[in-house]
């Protein structure tokens, strides 16, 4: 795990020598949407407000008097008595599992092993994932938490594709190729949790972090590889505040023998999210990619940007400064204890009169979310349905010099499809018991570029010069494509707490232009295991 640097190393001490000691949990959810979903009567309950936008959740966010096993597996988590261990490790519990008075150490050993087949290419397929997790808390104050996946996986034809063109196997790392058509690839990650006070707590560690209250997130998602990172948040009133320092890579211009010289950078991100009232809240966000050292200068350490109190972009402006910086705002509207709608805006440059002048000038760069989901819908227990749309204008998340992107590992730190695109989606779930089926319908138009010399706006990892004109960028400019991906899940839960399943899954994909036509037909069936999202639907 990267150290973090020296100076974020004293501010999280001072403030934690500033912090009262008081009783506190910091143990940390899953950073899954299908456990969110299964919380969201918890997590947007009117009479029982919280912030539910800064991910991943901490236990005192959701509610009090649980522990993380009841609310992942469900009260009828504990076991018979009588029952055997091998029943009991399989079926209920972690494989190990030591509890003191006072502490607690857990650990499993993980698998993902599927096999399937590409209809339309036909083209054999697997995924082979063996790995571990091992975690814990003290005193509910501290705890830890780790995980290691070992991959070798073949994958039909569109994901082939994008792993040979960016080196990066969507969301888990670097990757080697080991054979024909095989890809071999490793992903891990590790977070320590402390929170001193019930109003203060900090993180730190290699891993992923999400805000915003829908499926996808233009301001900060998960889609992308693991980074290292240092965060705060302060909880007090109706405000919690969350300043999150990280460090990220480019690797689009190096070859894997030179790995250990890939371009780092460094991204400060500050969000406060107020309760406005009991249904309605809202977040102001804003994020800053900043270079260390780059061809011309070696700034070291920008001491102005460890600051954990102040918005930066007043700051940004002093300085004269070259970085890129992204602003935005996440709200969302509980429109019944079983109901929500949220949106974001995220606002990457914006010219006031050149917007409404509508003459697509290339520098008003945003992009906009509008979502509803709903729990326990038609007073179902277990049936959620959620609906999205998200759009981004042409050259959104991009910079002038591409290493100063909104970007990490060759993916985009928002949305998978980068720029220049508008979509729709769909999601129906529904859990009875250990039963669960997911059902996943996407529509999305974008613009795609035609060289690496000529940008529509679509391809964050060109730099902005790259235009062919200051007037007429719209969404969708380029060439025009259209994509179209479905997905079915079913799958019966061994054990909730690894999330140990039997799943068969079938998902359709097609992709057209006025260049080219592809189709996938793809079937899975296998056991996982593990907590964490995917996002193989670009």
């Amino acid at each position: 795990m990267t150290k973090v640097n020296r100076p974020v190393q004293i501010t999280l001490i001072s403030w934690v020598l500033l912090s009262t000691i008081l009783t506190a949990q910091s143990q940390l959810l899953p950073l899954d949407h299908q456990v969110n979903n299964k919380l969201g009567l918890s997590l947007y309950s009117i009479d029982h407000p919280t912030h539910t936008s800064i991910h991943p959740f901490e236990l005192r966010d959701i509610t009090s008097g649980k522990n993380i096993d009841s609310l992942i597996g469900g009260e009828g988590i504990l076991h018979s008595p009588d029952e055997s261990w091998i029943n009991r490790k399989l079926f209920h519990e972690h494989l190990i599992d030591i509890t003191g008075d006072d502490y607690r150490i857990y650990g499993d050993i993980t698998a993902d092993l599927h096999l399937g087949k590409d209809f339309q290419d036909n083209r054999n397929t697997f995924v082979n994932t063996r790995g571990f997790i091992f975690g814990g808390s003290v005193n509910d104050d501290f705890s830890f938490y780790t995980e290691f996946f070992e991959n070798q996986s073949i994958f039909p034809r569109y994901l082939d594709s994008f792993i040979r063109k960016n080196s990066v196997v969507p969301g888990q790392g670097f990757e080697r190729s080991y054979a024909a058509n095989m890809f071999d690839y490793a992903y891990s990650s590790a977070v320590i949790s402390y929170r001193p006070s019930q109003y203060i707590s900090f993180q730190g560690g290699h891993g992923k972090n999400f805000i915003g209250d829908g499926y996808r997130s233009l301001l900060l998602s998960d889609a992308s590889f693991n980074y290292p990172y240092a965060k705060i948040t302060a909880d007090i009133w109706k405000l919690k505040y969350m300043i999150l320092w990280t460090e990220f890579q480019d690797i689009s211009s190096l070859k894997y023998e030179d790995r250990f010289s890939w371009p780092k950078k460094s991204g400060v991100f500050h969000y406060l999210d107020v309760r406005l009232t009991d249904r309605f809240t809202l977040g102001f966000f804003e994020g800053i990619i900043w270079l260390p050292q780059d061809s011309i200068v070696n700034r070291g350490i920008e001491w102005n940007y460890l600051n954990p109190i102040i918005f930066l972009r007043p700051v940004e402006f002093s300085l004269g400064s070259p970085d890129n910086v992204v602003m935005g705002l996440n709200a969302s509207y509980r429109i019944s204890n079983s109901t929500v709608t949220y949106g974001q805006i995220l606002i990457d440059e914006l010219t006031i009169n050149e917007y409404f002048a509508n003459k697509g000038y290339w520098a008003n760069k945003y992009g906009i979310q509008l979502g509803v989901k709903s729990f326990n819908v038609l007073d179902v227990p277990g049936l959620f349905i959620q609906n999205e749309i998200n759009l981004a204008s042409p050259y959104t998340y991009s910079h002038k010099d591409p290493l100063k992107n909104y970007g990490h590992y060759n993916q985009s730190l928002a949305h998978p499809l980068g720029a220049n695109f508008y979509e729709g989606i769909g999601i129906v779930e529904y859990s009875k018991n250990r039963y669960e089926c997911r059902l996943q319908l996407n529509y999305s138009i974008f613009g795609a570029d035609s060289s690496s010399q000529n940008s529509v706006g679509q391809n964050i990892y060109q730099s902005y010069d790259h235009r062919t004109t200051d007037y007429g960028n719209y969404i969708g400019q380029g060439i025009k494509t259209n994509l179209l991906y479905a997905d079915i899940k079913v799958a019966y839960v061994v054990n909730p707490l690894t999330n140990l399943r039997f799943e068969a899954s079938c998902t359709y994909r097609s992709l057209t232009s006025t260049i080219e036509s592809s189709k996938t037909f793809w079937v899975n069936i296998g056991v996982r295991s593990s907590f964490r999202n995917l996002y193989y639907d670009f």
